[in-house]
């Protein structure tokens, strides 16, 4: 993904350059250069970290009443966003089936900061047209802006299943995850701190990790933004990967050859024993050796937690109004389908856990206390494919969406 250190919901006037052609870098970047002239053929939507589906459009009559596309986009090239919003919204009266339309005003939207509108627009869209995945990776890129990243990430798994072939998501995909990892790793770190304040010596690469990550995220800069400039061609730029389709190539998509590869990877750590067993099965169904590796780990400390119960929205619904009331260190743990907890912190003694929990109350969050549960093993697994049985990595990542395989030396 790449993002922007001005966030659009704080100034989405600020995102706006010009619309000659228009990129919005994960969010939306939509239009061909040049638009067509009467007799044309169809105008293709071509984008960057969107793919727009454009399907034939009839001969318009001339209607003075009703703009076109292309007026309407002279519009937005003004600037006059209020008037290009509005004559979308007549546009779609006369077309409500248009798909470049509908994601045109998705994007209006967006750039007058009704995130929520905007929403609406591509789950409509989505809706309507099940067998399209850009409405899903338009959706997890609104809900990464507002740090909804289990929403992104489940938005972005569904765009991977319409159409396995959509490269972008998949690139998405990783940003989320990269984001993901950023997080765990500050975690990961806190709680090793805590250990050596309490005389436990953990030897570990994190700190390293860490950094690693950091000079990852500010490579991508982390957050949503327009191209400094607009007006580019997109046919005449090599560092820049613009994908075009039509509604007829959606049924003759096919899945990315995989080359055989040297390379050996590795997953985990893995809480959960029944992943360690399924991801193991896989790796033998597909005649992959594996070597695993088992750590024992101890509970330490206290942690402060809030139990929650029902889907993941729940879930952003709670942090987001912890953040609201000043609650700081919150870390969300999922226990399984169900169930989640929201670790508040962690603990020397049960008496400060107490205290802590006791604030929460307060705010009228139903927090308590545990000690610290480490889960008993964490799993390691190393694949070594050969020339004779190659990794699928596509295919492992749609079966194991929760997973990443990282590249290790062969050793």
């Amino acid at each position: 993904m790449i993002l922007h250190d001005c966030p659009m919901w704080k100034s989405p006037r600020h995102m706006i350059r010009s619309l000659g052609v228009s990129v919005i870098f994960v969010v939306f970047a939509f239009l061909a250069p040049g638009f067509p002239e009467a007799g044309a053929a169809p105008s293709q939507c071509e984008t960057l970290e969107f793919l727009c589906v454009v399907e034939p459009i009839e001969q318009r009559r001339e209607n003075r009443a009703i703009p076109t596309l292309e007026e309407i986009k002279t519009l937005a090239n003004r600037r006059d966003f209020d008037a290009a919003l509005k004559g979308m919204e007549r546009f779609l009266e006369k077309t409500p089936n248009d798909i470049e339309g509908r994601l045109l005003l998705g994007v209006f939207l967006i750039w007058r900061g009704d995130l929520d509108q905007a929403t609406d627009v591509f789950r409509k869209l989505a809706d309507d047209r099940p067998d399209l995945a850009e409405p899903h990776n338009n959706l997890a890129a609104i809900y990464a802006v507002n740090e909804k990243y289990q929403e992104a990430e489940d938005a972005l798994e569904k765009a991977i299943s319409v159409n396995p072939s959509y490269g972008i998501a998949w690139e998405n995909l990783g940003d989320i995850r990269i984001r993901y990892a950023a997080l765990l790793y500050k975690r990961a770190g806190e709680l090793y701190a805590f250990d050596e304040r309490n005389g436990i010596e953990a030897k570990t690469g994190i700190e390293m990790k860490s950094l690693t990550i950091r000079k990852i995220l500010d490579e991508i800069d982390y957050s949503f933004r327009t191209r400094e400039t607009m007006e580019v061609t997109l046919r005449d730029r090599t560092d820049i990967d613009v994908t075009t389709a039509t509604k007829d190539s959606l049924n003759t998509r096919a899945d990315p050859t995989v080359e055989s590869s040297a390379a050996c990877y590795s997953v985990g750590p893995l809480i959960d024993k029944a992943n360690f067993m399924s991801i193991s099965e896989w790796f033998d169904r597909n005649d992959i050796f594996t070597s695993t590796h088992t750590r024992a780990m101890e509970p330490h400390g206290h942690e402060v937690f809030v139990p929650l119960s029902g889907k993941r929205k729940d879930l952003d619904a709670l942090i987001e109004s912890m953040r609201r009331d000043g609650v700081r260190d919150i870390t969300p743990v999922p226990r399984n389908d169900l169930q989640r907890d929201v670790i508040i912190g962690v603990f020397d003694t049960e008496d400060a856990a107490k205290h802590r929990i006791g604030e929460l109350w307060e705010k009228g969050y139903e927090a308590r206390h545990r000690p610290r549960s480490r889960p008993a093993n964490q799993y390691w697994i190393k694949a070594y494919p050969t020339t004779d049985s190659s990794l699928d990595g596509p295919a492992f990542a749609r079966r194991f969406p929760a997973h990443v395989l990282r590249t290790i030396p062969c050793e």
